[in-house]
């Protein structure tokens, strides 16, 4: 039974402003700068509602500025990326597009200006999961920046660590480990212990963990949980972030203890910064619930699934295809508690989600099918299981080849449907085929 992952949690901050003020009544200049300065200190406290109310302010004063002046499209871009830090992501993707707009007329298709709304754009993709477009606009701003900037500039780190970040969630760890590394350099570079170099040890303890180096994973998200507590400190998103990825990999070791202590932190953390119901909550929630299944407490997995499932639905609908992830765990958290009543209508609605937003053939739809499978197979409804696990095996080995694990999950299940069916021979045929590939991969593991 494979659990899916909701998408991370975002990491930002805002683009500094000097702070000046004079004694007496305040222009409209100064207030922006004052404003701005307020905002952005409060976006790195983690305290995304104070700052939003100080850019809503900023842009009432920012559009009756000349019309070539630049602070109504720096405080556009500011005000998104708070929503995005807020999960209110069709808040933020309008003002990434008219800060664009603006910017491109008053300094044409090149400036540093437009990459990083490109970046900051992108990042909003990343996070929903439309990876495509986000790389469009990724390696557009990389592209400016080193046609405008210094090798070793900051913000050629940035477009360097948020391409990798892509290419670690597309699984092309190969382009994404050069560009990381590059990154983490650079960032050194301007000092050991700050914001932007905790992110990319972060964005490398995820790859090394994908890649299956756990030490490395491990020593990488403990620098970052250490880096961002001197920086940041203990009650900001980004140390959340990084002590969840910590977390898990605890959880991998099976260190329970610890990674409940962790998990429970982040929760914590996240509640304050964000109140009682966002997303990144619902994350923090459906990892706990994760836990405890892994804990084999699947009457704590089911209350907590629910909960993040319930969360989930407010905030963005019944219709989200960001459910399909939620549906499919609390689904598996049934199935774990002996309900597989509850458990199939949740399977088929993630089912119908990711079909019709990722495609028939996704990853995803496979994996949602194999565990409706499983679901048959515990209920005895083997024809049932036979065909959704045909379904699933058609789907695997397209997407994976016919050698990856996740084919050999699948085929096991299917071999569990033919014996239900009392068709043994082909049974052992499948599990002969098992053990065919088993040897293969155990000679490429060797060489």
């Amino acid at each position: 039974m494979q659990i899916r992952h909701l998408h991370l949690a975002i990491s930002l901050l805002l683009l500094p402003t000097a702070l000046s003020a004079t004694a007496g009544a305040l222009s409209s200049a100064e207030t922006w700068k004052i404003n701005a300065a307020a905002a952005t200190q409060a976006s790195k406290q983690g305290h995304f509602a104070e700052a939003e109310k100080l850019l809503l302010a900023n842009v009432k004063v920012a559009e009756a500025f000349p019309p070539k002046d630049a602070r109504l499209p720096r405080t556009l871009f500011d005000l998104a990326q708070v929503y995005r830090a807020e999960g209110r992501y069709s808040n933020a993707l309008p003002l990434y597009e008219r800060a664009l707009q603006i910017y491109t007329g008053l300094y044409g298709p090149e400036s540093t200006e437009l990459a990083d709304t490109l970046d900051g754009e992108a990042g909003l993709y990343t996070t929903l999961g439309d990876y495509g477009h986000a790389e469009q606009l990724l390696v557009r701003s990389l592209d400016l920046r080193q046609k405008l900037l210094h090798p070793d500039d900051p913000d050629i780190a940035e477009s360097k660590n948020d391409l990798g970040e892509l290419y670690t969630a597309t699984g092309a760890y190969d382009k994404a480990e050069p560009l990381l590394l590059t990154a983490l350099d650079i960032r050194r570079k301007h000092g050991e212990e700050t914001v932007e170099t905790a992110q990319t040890l972060e964005a490398l303890g995820a790859l090394y963990k994908n890649t299956e180096r756990p030490k490395q994973a491990e020593q990488s998200f403990r620098e970052a949980v250490s880096v961002f507590g001197k920086t940041v400190g203990g009650e900001h998103p980004d140390y959340a972030n990084a002590m969840e990825n910590l977390a898990l990999i605890c959880q991998a070791h099976r260190d329970f203890a610890i990674a409940d202590a962790l998990l429970n932190r982040v929760l914590e953390i996240r509640k304050a910064a964000f109140g009682p119901e966002h997303h990144d909550v619902a994350t923090s929630l459906e990892n706990l619930a994760v836990l405890k299944r892994d804990e084999n407490k699947p009457a704590e997995a089911v209350d907590l699934g629910e909960q993040a499932l319930a969360m989930l639905e407010k905030i963005l609908g019944a219709d989200s295809p960001e459910l399909a992830p939620a549906l499919n765990n609390l689904a598996a958290f049934y199935l774990s508690g002996r309900q597989q009543q509850k458990a199939e209508p949740l399977f088929l609605r993630a089912i119908a989600l990711d079909q019709k937003s990722l495609g028939p053939d996704s990853s995803e739809v496979g994996t949602d099918l194999n565990n409706l499978g499983a679901l048959y197979i515990s209920a005895d409804r083997y024809d049932d299981a036979l065909k959704t696990y045909q379904h699933a095996l058609a789907i695997r080995v397209k997407v994976f080849g016919e050698t990856d694990p996740a084919v050999v999950e699948t085929l096991g299940g299917y071999s569990s449907a033919l014996r239900g069916l009392h068709r043994d021979a082909e049974a052992k045929q499948v599990e002969d085929h098992m053990r065919e590939i088993a040897g293969k991969q155990s000679v490429t593991v060797s060489r």
